[in-house]
């Protein structure tokens, strides 16, 4: 006869488990303070369906601020997350409250797509600290100056380019990038766009943000026993694809080391970031930091490539919409530099309006507008230094709001560089916004683009030196206007961009025009020598 006693004892027990469990939940919920205000949760969607974008998720929480205001929380699937809309709110966590909102969320994807080496997706600990010293020591303000000689030479070339093919400007501008970020971190100078180190990196990065995502990382994440199958597994596509980035991932921080190593045996090798760290750290003799400089050497040349080259594409797409602020920060150049020679950094203090031109262009369309896009860690890049979302070490109180302990915290970049309070008619280009009636700039600090508290960009000042060269040389150099159609009219720029973490403007109609008087070679390689006898 059966015996229903353990059956029920059983029973009652898991019953009385869950109700205290629902009832200290619930006990929680009432004896502390409430969540930030958010629009609905659903069951497994969450608040997916409250988004009038999805792929643009930046711009419904911007719109969200009227209703719910400048702290927002959300359920993006089974992901908590809190959105902050305002840069005052962003200073308050990020950098007075540093230390609890300093740490990044994880993943099980990482480490098999070989994400797990860069500095961005590092957990708050000992490796971030290693890793951000050998940034900061490379990359620090005062260090910049040392590099500017291989910026000039990298916008040197890109301005033979445009002259000889003005035609391929994204290919210009992504070689511009490539050139100098791997002169300075492994002292290689790639030869063209097809470059075998350039590849490298091209492919990982490429296959890391195909195979991890939005969909597929879901996946993963929900069953991750799909990353335990054999490859030769039918429908193993995810182990398959994890095989392939971490092959991808190997080469793009182990080749380029290895032509570094090989040439400071031979006793030929000029400064650059990994050598002068390997150096200064006796890193042969240990294969943590030998490994720390590796992953740090190739993150670097990550992390500047797709920001850099989508926030020129920015500026020149400004620069065609609204030609009379091209025509106006051309006068400017002239005035100050006249037309017989190019730029160099040192004219920089004198040219205040190209300083605002390049801070427009940062807070008009940031490459980088939510940190990350839809469905939190479901979308991943390793791009970007600061484009990943923070994490909280413990649980919060901030303006009466709890914000719990492990919950992903997010910047709305757009929402700040769109508040309309500070940046009237934000949707406009404007540089004047950031200048005085006298001329002078104003002190607008936010970080634009950047990132904030200890998880800012390391590479900033780097990035706005390489920023300001490159647009400053351009525009001394050429003009970008509409392409004209066959009738001799102008054919219209209707801006288009890309979604994902880095947005940047889909090729354009354009036409590249030189200012030159004698548009040559010879003429261009006459005035970059002047420069560089006077630099």
């Amino acid at each position: 006869m059966f015996d229903a006693g353990p059956v029920i004892y059983i029973a009652t027990s898991a019953f009385a488990l869950v109700s205290l469990h629902w009832g200290r939940k619930r006990w929680e919920n009432h004896s502390r303070p409430p969540l930030p205000p958010g629009p609905p949760c659903l069951p497994l969607l969450g608040s997916i369906l409250s988004l009038d974008d999805p792929v643009r998720p930046w711009l419904s929480f911007n719109a969200f601020r009227s209703t719910y205001g400048d702290i927002i929380y959300a359920r993006l699937l089974t992901k908590p997350v809190v959105v902050v809309n305002s840069e005052k709110i962003a200073r308050d966590l990020f950098e007075l409250r540093s230390t609890i909102y300093s740490d990044k969320p994880q993943s099980i994807v990482y480490e098999a797509f070989a994400l797990d080496s860069g500095l961005s997706f590092f957990p708050y600990g000992d490796r971030w600290r290693l890793h951000r010293r050998i940034f900061h020591q490379q990359f620090r303000q005062a260090a910049i100056h040392t590099y500017h000689p291989e910026l000039l030479r990298s916008a040197h070339k890109m301005l033979f380019s445009f002259l000889q093919d003005p035609h391929n400007y994204t290919s210009h501008i992504q070689m511009f990038t490539s050139s100098f970020i791997l002169s300075i971190v492994y002292d290689y100078q790639p030869k063209s766009e097809n470059d075998r180190l350039v590849c490298f990196v091209l492919k990982f990065t490429e296959l890391a943000m195909t195979a991890a995502g939005p969909g597929a990382t879901m996946v993963m994440e929900t069953f991750p026993f799909l990353l335990q199958l054999p490859v030769w597994f039918p429908g193993a596509t995810s182990k398959r694809a994890s095989v392939e980035c971490l092959q991808a991932g190997h080469n793009a921080k182990e080749i380029p080391f290895q032509y570094v190593r090989d040439r400071m045996s031979n006793g030929k090798m000029p400064p650059c970031l990994v050598a002068d760290t390997m150096n200064r750290v006796n890193g042969f003799e240990n294969k943590v930091i030998e490994n720390a400089v590796k992953e740090a050497a190739s993150t670097a040349f990550a992390a500047t490539n797709e920001t850099t080259v989508g926030t020129i594409l920015v500026f020149l797409l400004a620069m065609v919409l609204h030609p009379e602020v091209q025509a106006k920060v051309q006068a400017d150049i002239d005035r100050v530099i006249g037309k017989d020679r190019l730029p160099y950094f040192n004219d920089r203090p004198a040219l205040p309006y190209v300083e605002a031109v390049l801070r427009e262009t940062l807070r008009w369309h940031p490459v980088a507008p939510m940190g990350l896009c839809i469905l939190s860690q479901f979308q991943l890049n390793p791009t970007v230094l600061s484009g990943v979302p923070h994490a909280t070490t413990t649980s919060d109180i901030y303006n009466g709001y709890f914000i719990p302990k492990g919950v992903v915290v997010v910047a709305n970049t757009w929402a700040m560089t769109h508040d309309a309070q500070k940046y009237p008619n934000p949707d406009e280009f404007k540089p004047e916004r950031f200048l005085h009636e006298d001329g002078s700039l104003t002190s607008d600090t936010m970080p634009l683009g950047f990132g904030w508290g200890r998880r800012i960009c390391v590479g900033q000042h780097l990035a706005e030196a390489a920023l300001w060269i490159a647009i400053t040389s351009f525009l001394a150099t050429f003009s970008i206007q509409k392409t004209l159609d066959e009738h001799g009219e102008e054919i219209p720029v209707v801006p288009k961009f890309t979604t994902g973490l880095i947005i940047h403007p889909e090729t354009f109609p354009c036409q590249i025009v030189p200012r030159l008087q004698d548009a040559s070679v010879e003429r261009l390689t006459q005035l970059i020598g002047l420069v560089a006898e006077q630099s």
